[in-house]
């Protein structure tokens, strides 16, 4: 969905001044969320196993920010998260989802039979 949506709002930029004020603001909203998500994807990335908490700080962004964002990605299946403890605290960590899971079984063991 986000892949689409950005792809839609690419071609509808250039028209922004031709928008009304309202649906120019809504698609700034829209944007700004898509940037949040694919910059804080490209540091889970990264960092995978990294709590909500570490993100925030590392980002400078609130937790509310990041879980939502979190929450987002992972309804997407981008992003998995995991209860766990750390210093006797609950927390939540997050990480990517991996590649494969994009694929079905067959097409997993087309890739392995392929030859270069």
């Amino acid at each position: 969905m986000h892949y689409f949506l950005a792809q839609a709002l690419d071609h509808q930029l250039p028209l922004l001044g031709h928008l009304p004020p309202a649906t120019e603001a809504m698609v700034a909203r829209i944007t700004e969320w898509l940037d949040t998500d694919y910059n804080l994807y490209k540091v889970i990335n990264k960092r995978p196993g990294y709590s909500i908490y570490e993100l925030a700080k590392l980002m400078g962004w609130s937790s509310g920010k990041v879980y939502g964002s979190v929450q987002r990605l992972e309804k997407e299946g981008l992003m998995h998260t995991e209860k766990d403890i750390r210093g006797g605290r609950s927390i939540l960590k997050v990480q990517a989802a991996d590649w494969s899971e994009f694929f079905t079984k067959e097409e997993l063991e087309e890739f392995d039979n392929l030859e270069f």
